[in-house]
């Protein structure tokens, strides 16, 4: 055999055993074969380079060639779905459709995959170029990087021009692996781990990733089909490869020519009648939790091509399909700038400006977008169309560009400190300014030092703290403590009684005890844990101090709870001039560096074992981080956020969803009184007292 009809001969086999492995399911070699047959076929391309073929199988591999990911227009309209996010949201959808058409309605229902959206555009039954959806009529092209998606093919049987859309994920086996061994767990999951590897410069760093595509509508120029299960059947006639899982619901009986087609195709396949759709939704978002990749809803189609034609298209949205959602709904909006934020130890964090928006109860201007990779998976940009949510019903952050503005590049990340101008360092996943003198570094400590669950100062809020701070009055921690505040009498919104409720809080902050300071320090890896950890075992600052001044690890590692990352950072935070110059001058302000007996760590622990979630407004506790405080003194862990770990819910008035949820999960629910009870019950002394002022107080 001759080298061209060989590589021939083994392009074939290879690509005959990659749709077996991947279109198929049914591997018909063992992964030693199939590796043993493609580097076969790899040496012998080598050696006649004369025979390169663009999409031979080997082609996959990738290349270093410098992609700029050029813009194209797509050939069809790449449009997004509406949404839903009940059963009764879906059935008033399906009534919809019915009361249009009152004759014989089919609709098809498919996994909602969590992954990348792109295009791909065949012609003469080959690849030509794959494009991202983009703004749903221009994209960027992204042709070398899809090629390396193995179950991709790049020939298929069909000779006509056509479109497919698809979703690229990666299966949750694969994104625990990959982010382990290459992504040093920087990834949140799987989808942007796959719409940052498909958006990747070098098509060769994307062929290390395990990408997978689904297929779900496709768009011959050339043929129109009756059906869209006709459609589906085409795409996996041609090595296309579609989603096992297929339900199918009709308002009449199926023929059991059609009922024998979606048996055939669809392994995992579903039918009935219109009034089962509600329950199919409720098992599928039971059991997507057994998939091997990640699927955010499902996706409802009108079957009829001809009906799909008649009840047409918004400029966002076609009618003839809806998108249910399992997870809480996000908020849309707009984009309005994005600025640089610098973190108290240095961490540089990109935040979007938004369009006002209001989401689980409360308006939403501004939203993280976590660091530089993750602006570049979304590839966002000012004048972007976004969707966001309430991560942990918290914290806001951008979760997908939905539409593009007029610049299709994502936003460039400064080289420089936006506050004081420094050369940022990156390491790992963020950037940071590595300027001890960073003003915004040190007024973030400052703000931390004297906050909410740290050394809880009221008075000093973050504007008051940032009005001293610009005026060189505070500048540094023990400024808070040696401050005369009587110099601000007289300056707008300073009287006597603000003045004197300041000195009040700062002389009530001394109470707290040496963990607490400790911890409000905000020094590298130092939070309420370590702090705990390090006042248990060595009871002063000195001692923590004096070893340190050994810079010897085992001194820290040999302390259950210490890796040697936090080991170095106590070295390095406690051989710090500054550091040791700040604690000489609280200690001299009165501030606690040692343990004794009114400490917590010698309290009845009485919650200790339980997870908590607060929620809702309190007459007692203003604000209510001050239940918080409590809960974790007395040995509990505080959540943000209900989940099947909660065991108790300290429920206010107008507690909102957390309440139901809590209920679904089995979580005991605690009122405030019996709170109280229980702390009168339980609590220090000193505890009870406070709380009796409180108590008085409202």
């Amino acid at each position: 055999m001759n080298a061209e009809k060989e590589i021939t001969e083994l392009r074939r086999r290879v690509a005959h055993a990659q749709r077996a492995y991947y279109v198929d399911a049914k591997p018909i070699m063992s992964d030693a074969e199939f590796d043993a047959l493609f580097d076969t076929l790899l040496k012998l391309e080598q050696e006649h380079p004369e025979l390169y073929d663009a999409n031979s199988p080997t082609a996959k591999v990738g290349s270093d060639i410098d992609n700029e990911l050029p813009e194209r227009e797509h050939s069809i309209p790449v449009l997004s779905l509406d949404k839903c996010y009940s059963a009764e949201e879906m059935l008033v959808w399906i009534k919809r459709v019915q009361d249009k058409f009152p004759a014989q309605i089919e609709l098809s229902i498919e996994p909602k995959i969590d992954g990348s959206g792109v295009v791909l555009y065949y012609d003469n039954g080959e690849l030509q170029y794959a494009l991202t959806r983009g703004n749903g009529y221009i994209g960027n092209d992204i042709t070398a990087n899809i090629k390396t998606v193995r179950n991709i093919p790049l020939k298929i049987g069909y000779k006509g021009k056509v479109a497919v859309r698809g979703e690229i994920y990666i299966t949750v086996k694969d994104f625990k692996e990959y982010n382990r061994n290459f992504g040093n767990n920087q990834y949140a999951n799987p989808r942007n781990l796959a719409s940052g590897c498909s958006r990747r410069l070098k098509s060769s760093e994307v062929a290390d990733c395990p990408l997978r595509i689904f297929v779900y509508e496709c768009f011959p120029e050339n043929r129109i089909f009756s059906s869209h299960l006709e459609s589906m059947i085409f795409m996996k006639e041609n090595g296309l490869p579609i989603n096992s899982y297929f339900g199918f619901f009709t308002s009449q009986n199926i023929s059991d020519e059609l009922r024998d087609k979606i048996i055939l195709s669809f392994p995992n396949n579903t039918i009935g009648s219109i009034g089962d759709v509600p329950n199919y939704l409720l098992r599928f978002s039971q059991i997507r939790k057994n998939l091997e990749y990640d699927i955010d809803g499902l996706v409802i189609k009108v079957n009829d091509m001809n009906l799909r034609e008649k009840l047409g298209m918004t400029e966002h949205h076609p009618r003839w399909a809806i998108a249910y959602k399992f997870d809480a709904p996000m908020a849309q909006t707009k984009v309005h700038g994005i600025t640089f934020q610098v973190g108290r130890g240095g961490r540089i964090t990109p935040v979007a400006l938004l369009e006002p928006v209001e989401l689980a109860g409360s308006v939403i201007s501004r939203a993280t977008l976590h660091n530089e990779d993750y602006i570049q998976m979304l590839g966002i940009n000012i004048g972007d169309t976004v969707h966001i949510s309430k991560r942990g019903d918290v914290i806001p952050a951008v979760e997908e560009v939905v539409e593009k503005g007029e610049n299709m590049k994502p936003a460039d990340f400064p080289a420089n400190c936006p506050s004081c101008a420094s050369l940022l360092v990156k390491d790992g996943a963020h950037h940071f300014c590595m300027n001890s003198k960073c003003p915004k570094k040190l007024l973030g400590r400052l703000q931390y030092f004297a906050g909410r669950g740290q050394m809880n100062i009221e008075s000093l809020g973050d504007k008051t703290l940032e009005m001293l701070f610009e005026q060189k009055l505070i500048v540094e921690i023990s400024d808070i403590y040696t401050f005369d505040y009587w110099k601000l009498l007289g300056q707008e919104g300073y009287g006597e009684k603000r003045i004197r409720n300041i000195f009040q809080s700062i002389e009530e902050s001394k109470k707290n005890p040496f963990s607490v300071v400790l911890a409000s320090f905000g020094l590298k890896d130092i939070g309420a844990k370590a702090a705990e950890i390090l006042v248990d075992n060595f009871r002063t600052v000195d001692a923590i101090i004096e070893a340190a001044q050994k810079k010897d690890v085992h001194l820290f590692t040999d302390i259950d709870g210490f890796g040697e990352t936090l080991a170095q950072s106590v070295i390095d935070s406690f051989t710090d001039e500054t550091v040791l110059s700040q604690i000489s001058k609280l200690k001299a302000a009165g501030l606690k560096f040692s343990a004794d007996e009114k400490d917590e760590r010698q309290i009845h622990l009485f919650l200790s074992g339980t997870r908590w979630v607060v929620t809702g407004s309190f007459a007692a506790f203003k604000p209510r981080e001050k239940a918080a405080e409590l809960i974790k003194k007395y040995g509990a862990e505080v959540l943000s956020a209900v989940s099947g770990k909660t065991t108790h819910l300290l429920c206010g008035e107008e507690a909102g969803s957390k309440l139901e949820k809590a209920r679904s999960v089995g979580a005991e629910i605690v009122d405030e009184q019996a709170f109280i009870k229980m702390l009168n019950e339980n609590a220090a002394a000193e505890d009870v007292e406070q709380l009796k002022k409180q108590q008085e107080l409202f």
